[in-house]
């Protein structure tokens, strides 16, 4: 197997520090990448052209960021998703969630609009977190999880994939997936992280349909084929990835986030992919249907 390097750039401005920075998202209408800060309760906005950087704190606790067809972002956070007026600086809940010590946690957008997402206990108590797809309201696809993650669903091959970061469990399945219902199948075991340094955390697709995901507390991204089989490992030179995406018009570059630790965690890093890499995916817009 081999082992990369990448020559990554980190944005240090020190107000963006992020103690559990998360869920990135590029926006390629303008070129910034929106990403948010779990553990400060911040959604922040780094503008790739100049560096900038805006920041709001969250009036809950965020678990993830998408881009809806309006190009304004979406928060899941305890409470509900929140869609959020940049202008404004407003929260409004459109969607609900009624579950006392709970919290949206990882999301993912998938080709036809649709998003689903997991949610999870605040103390992570093993059997209490789920995944869901978001329709008028949230349909409950997977349960019993503890740390739901790795959400990513490629609909050329009729796959959700999903993941639980707890350490007892490691593992990534993937359940079939019906393009235009999006009803799911049964899941089957995709691959387990045991044997590596980092556990799976979030996670994103490339155009092969290949799995690359965050190895959280690692210092690395793991790339997975069709099969389950690790292809790579990239090293990363801060010590807990979070979770990737892929940017630019091309999709050949990437951007992660990472827990505040050691000398380099916590800052967005920019990386380019190396021309021996197949070009990702971006992630879509929320169109809000089913």
């Amino acid at each position: 197997m081999p082992e990369v390097r990448l020559s990554v750039e980190l944005l240090r401005q020190a107000d963006s520090r992020a103690q559990l920075g998360e869920s990135p998202v590029w926006d390629p209408a303008t070129d910034d990448i929106w990403w948010v800060d779990i553990d400060s309760r911040k959604l922040l906005r780094t503008r790739l052209g100049s560096g900038s950087v805006d920041i709001w704190n969250t009036p809950e606790i965020p678990g993830f960021v998408v881009l809806t067809a309006s190009e304004r972002p979406a928060i899941g956070m305890q409470t509900g998703i929140f869609a959020f007026d940049p202008a404004t600086s407003a929260f409004e809940r459109i969607v609900g969630l009624d579950m006392q010590g709970h919290r949206f946690n990882d999301a993912t957008v998938d080709a036809h609009g649709r998003l689903w997402t997991s949610t999870m206990a605040l103390d992570a108590r093993p059997g209490s977190a789920a995944i869901h797809r978001v329709a008028d309201r949230l349909v409950r696809v997977v349960g019993g999880l503890a740390i739901p993650n790795g959400l990513a669903v490629d609909l050329v091959r009729g796959r959700l994939f999903y993941s639980d970061s707890h350490p007892d469990i490691q593992r990534i399945w993937i359940r079939p997936v019906q393009p235009v219902s999006a009803m799911a199948g049964e899941p089957t075991l995709f691959s387990t992280t045991h044997v590596l340094k980092g556990r799976p955390d979030g996670a994103a697709l490339d155009e092969r349909g290949h799995y690359w995901i965050a190895g959280v507390d690692g210092a690395g991204l793991y790339v997975f084929d069709r099969h389950g089989r690790l292809e790579t490992e990239i090293q990363v030179p801060f010590p807990a990835p979070t979770k990737l995406c892929f940017t630019g018009t091309q999709a050949r570059a990437l951007a992660i986030t990472s827990k505040g630790i050691g000398e380099d965690g916590g800052y967005l890093a920019l990386a380019d992919l190396p021309e021996t890499f197949a070009p990702g995916t971006t992630q879509p817009y929320w169109t809000g249907t089913a």
